[in-house]
């Protein structure tokens, strides 16, 4: 099954699915400990506990600001 972060599910299907949501605590996010993933969309990244992309390095660039 795909998994998509919470970027690349609202670009893809225009609401974030969650795939990747629930994977680490708000804690670890406050922490900065995230989890790493692969996303269909943005390849290998880290998400926080909400699924959001937070990698600068991913393709998509979802973690560098803007």
């Amino acid at each position: 099954m795909a998994d998509f972060c919470k970027q690349c599910s609202i670009e893809t299907f225009g609401e974030d699915m969650e795939d990747l949501a629930g994977l680490s605590k708000p804690e670890d996010t406050t922490n900065g400990l995230f989890a790493v993933v692969l996303c269909e969309g943005c390849g290998p990244t880290q998400v926080d506990h909400t699924g959001k992309c937070v990698a600068p390095d991913c393709m998509e660039k979802h973690g560098t600001a803007a």
